[in-house]
């Protein structure tokens, strides 16, 4: 008996624990390793106590963290060290999610549905309290500003201005892409009250993925969308629901204020003639990443020099990117680049992997949030910045661990 009620204190613990992580964005940047290594304690110590051990699934842990291992091997004829550790540093979510749903995603009595469910509200609703404070904030504190000008420098503004919370706009743009599925997956089954909470939630993540106005994160959930109800044979209830979505983020866009009222979406129209624009430096990004990908092709140049090869090829191209520092910005190519092609294929088949395990689960949100990932992979390496690889590794992890109960689908009921 005293075992019994220690080991439902450890599963309150855990579930407490999963959704502290899920609302990671309020917590300092200092302290957000905390809530992860405390939940794999909880999870290692209340594994040791269980009288019967879960059946773990290894083939699915071992292809979860192999491309990880394979960057772990390239630090091996890596020149740079120690940017190579910073890296590691960033990227242990990748191994140490998949341990932590390893270990407990065979239980049913604890990742049920209704706990899915709370681990997705909270993401929302910590994330709408997180968007909602900040443009509080700034509209309060930023001398003479204005509404409209804080809807204006929001983009900026949440990159620089708020101090141990500071998040880039493009993995903000993703981490709303990221509610706004899961809103879609929750909305058709809650009751009348929480339904309308979320229909205003909606309407608050639309506006302010509007106001970031990244193209990126944007046109990839459009295109996640479009695939959703081919998948779902044209579903009139969805078309009706996502065609508004997509009309009033449209028409955000167009008519929102923009910073140096500048709309970012005019750019993939005039690219010759802006070559200052983000799509016409991505491009020159690419070009030397791929010219060095084609001079090792096979198992790159390690981990920790993909800054400085492409550093290398910025200086030979007579570009001024090398005080800014830039990445691959695509993240397929950043694996080419620290790998070469054995890292790479690893990598492909990781997702070829969780494509399947959705399907054979008919998990949609599971489809759904990796393609979402993937698409956003061909403009950043949000493997390798700790705002996206927390968010990826939590949320892909425990939808692919998790005990196959029932059907996991966006609503029927809109």
């Amino acid at each position: 008996m005293k075992t019994t009620a220690n080991i439902n204190f450890y599963n309150q613990l855990l579930r407490f624990l999963i959704y502290l992580n899920s609302a990671i964005i309020l917590v300092p940047d200092q302290f957000k390793g905390v809530p992860i290594a405390l939940l794999l304690l909880v999870v290692i110590v209340r594994y040791l106590k269980l009288n019967q051990k879960p059946v773990l699934e290894t083939k699915k842990f071992v292809i979860s963290i192999s491309f990880f291992i394979i960057l772990l091997i390239s630090i091996a004829y890596s020149s740079d060290i120690n940017f190579a550790m910073r890296k590691l540093e960033t990227g242990l979510s990748l191994v140490v999610f998949p341990l932590i749903f390893y270990i407990v995603g065979a239980d049913k009595a604890l990742l049920t549905e209704k706990s899915i469910q709370t681990l997705k509200l909270t993401f929302i609703f910590s994330l709408v309290f997180f968007l909602i404070s900040t443009f509080l904030f700034f509209y309060f504190t930023e001398p003479f500003y204005t509404f409209k000008s804080t809807l204006i420098h929001y983009t900026n503004l949440v990159d620089i201005r708020i101090k141990h919370f500071e998040i880039h706009s493009i993995y903000l743009s993703i981490c709303i892409g990221v509610a706004i599925i899961f809103t879609l997956s929750i909305i058709g089954n809650c009751g009348p009250s929480l339904k309308k909470a979320l229909f205003f939630v909606l309407i608050l993540l639309i506006t302010f993925i509007a106001i970031l106005n990244k193209k990126g994160p944007i046109i990839f959930l459009g295109i996640v969308g479009l695939i959703f109800l081919i998948k779902n044979k044209s579903n009139y209830k969805h078309i009706l629901y996502i065609s508004s979505i997509s009309a009033i983020l449209i028409l955000f866009i167009l008519y929102v204020p923009k910073y140096n009222n500048v709309n970012r979406f005019k750019e993939l129209f005039n690219i010759e003639n802006n070559k200052n624009s983000s799509t016409a430096i991505r491009i020159q990004i690419y070009e030397c990443a791929l010219k060095k990908i084609a001079q090792s092709p096979y198992f790159g140049y390690g981990w920790g020099d993909t800054k400085m090869v492409l550093n290398d090829c910025y200086e030979q191209k007579n570009v001024d990117f090398l005080n800014k520092n830039y990445n691959s910005h695509n993240q397929f190519l950043s694996i080419l680049l620290s790998t070469g092609l054995l890292g790479f294929f690893t990598f492909i088949y990781y997702f070829f992997y969780l494509f399947k395990i959705s399907n054979k689960k008919e998990s949609q949100i599971l489809f759904l949030l990796t393609l979402y990932f993937c698409l956003n992979m061909l403009t950043e390496n949000i493997l390798e910045r700790e705002d996206g690889v927390i968010i990826i590794s939590l949320f892909i992890n425990i939808l692919l661990f998790k005990p196959n109960k029932e059907r996991d689908v966006l609503s029927n009921k809109i």
